[in-house]
């Protein structure tokens, strides 16, 4: 199995690390890849058409693959899976992601990518009761679950024990 993390927007390498700690102790014999080469913005599209090819030729060697994103690394993880042709994604996790969201140029982004609403694999939706960047309500997709927990939106990123109750869902 191969996990894929996506970071949202002007993520902090540093920010990772509790990531990256955590999926090498529960996944210790997958290979993990970050998708954290880039500092972006929403409205960057050549850094994000970047990030997606980066992201569709790794899912496009038929690997199975789980894909965890944070904030628009979600929307980033849906459109590379529209786009990839072989990919065997078992299923995407999102935590904090503008799904729903329109503010802030995010549905001109969505409209350029050619974001879908949502991909045919499993899809697991988190957001956070504090999350004042991008509010819970906005964060689920359409017939997956969804679950919000006690976070603020780097919450997910910072805290053990939200980011272990988001890898026991891909477990």
């Amino acid at each position: 199995m191969r996990i894929i993390f996506v970071p949202g927007i002007k993520t902090w390498k540093f920010y990772l690390d509790g990531w990256k700690k955590d999926l090498a102790q529960h996944f210790a014999d997958d290979e993990r890849i970050f998708l954290d080469d880039f500092m972006y913005l929403h409205f960057e599209y050549k850094k994000l058409e970047k990030i997606i090819a980066q992201g569709v030729k790794l899912l496009d060697d038929g690997k199975p693959t789980i894909i965890i994103a944070h904030s628009f690394g979600g929307i980033l993880a849906k459109t590379m899976i529209d786009r990839s042709k072989h990919h065997k994604v078992q299923k995407l996790i999102t935590m904090a992601s503008p799904h729903k969201m329109v503010l802030w140029g995010v549905r001109k982004t969505k409209t350029y990518l050619q974001t879908p609403a949502c991909v045919d694999v499993p899809t697991q939706t988190f957001g956070g009761y504090m999350d004042s960047i991008v509010p819970f309500y906005q964060t689920g997709v359409k017939n997956a679950p969804h679950k919000t927990l006690w976070s603020f939106h780097l919450g997910f990123l910072l805290s053990s024990k939200i980011r272990n109750k988001v890898i026991q869902s891909s477990l």
